[in-house]
């Protein structure tokens, strides 16, 4: 799209670049993604590349139009880990898109693999796109595999236990036990609990989880549901 600029002008200095500061607020930022109103017919735009040869331009647009069509929140969205090419990108696990996305990790994942191996022919019907994301997705976010071990204890096997069940607060007790499993459950032998724990701590984000300033335990937050006996 955006060919005849060179890479100097448009791409930010990442040496400058804050990792607390939110991929919008880089991306309205002029200094480092100035407006470019003299397109030409001979830009080409992300839709017109394979994934693998995605420029960091075309990484952007891709965000922005998933973020516009899905509404996802963009505001979880770090710019600092999606400062990369295309190829970088495509060899991004789905660990690494919760790292860097938080929840919207998952359908920004999703979305770049049904790319891959559909080609763009997968945003054709939009609102067929739209229910296709949330069938595949709606059972597989880790909180959700959290909240359905600890209301199964026969497949839970002491890895996780309730602290105050009333108040949806409870504790890891096996915490590579829970990485183990949780990696099983996604095809990833490399899963560690360190990997899991933050990508735990992206719920605090979005109200799925609240802080509990006490080492391995979490409580479930406002916009988290299935948990309360009362409403099982």
């Amino acid at each position: 799209m955006l060919d005849s600029v060179t890479h100097s002008t448009f791409l930010p200095n990442t040496s400058f670049c804050d990792p607390l500061m939110s991929w919008t607020d880089l991306f309205s930022n002029e200094e480092y993604y100035p407006a470019f109103e003299h397109q030409t017919a001979c830009d080409s735009y992300w839709t017109s590349v394979h994934p693998e040869y995605w420029t960091k331009r075309h990484v952007w647009e891709w965000l922005q139009f998933c973020c516009d069509q899905y509404k996802l929140d963009a505001n979880c969205i770090s710019f600092c880990h999606f400062n990369i090419s295309g190829l970088q990108l495509c060899g991004m696990t789905q660990e690494e898109f919760m790292e860097a996305a938080g929840v919207c990790g998952e359908y920004l994942y999703f979305i770049l693999q049904s790319i891959r191996s559909q080609g763009y022919s997968f945003f054709n019907d939009p609102d067929e796109t739209k229910a296709t994301l949330k069938d595949c997705l709606q059972s597989s976010h880790l909180w959700e595999f959290v909240r359905d071990l600890l209301l199964s204890p026969e497949e839970n096997c002491g890895i996780l236990e309730w602290e105050d069940r009333e108040q949806g607060i409870f504790r890891v007790v096996k915490s590579e036990a829970l990485a183990k499993m949780w990696g099983q459950r996604k095809k990833n032998d490399r899963m560690t609990y360190e990997k899991l724990s933050r990508a735990l701590r992206y719920y605090y984000k979005t109200g799925i989880l609240e802080r509990v300033d006490r080492r391995l335990v979490y409580k479930f937050g406002k916009n988290a549901h299935g948990w309360q006996e009362d409403k099982l």
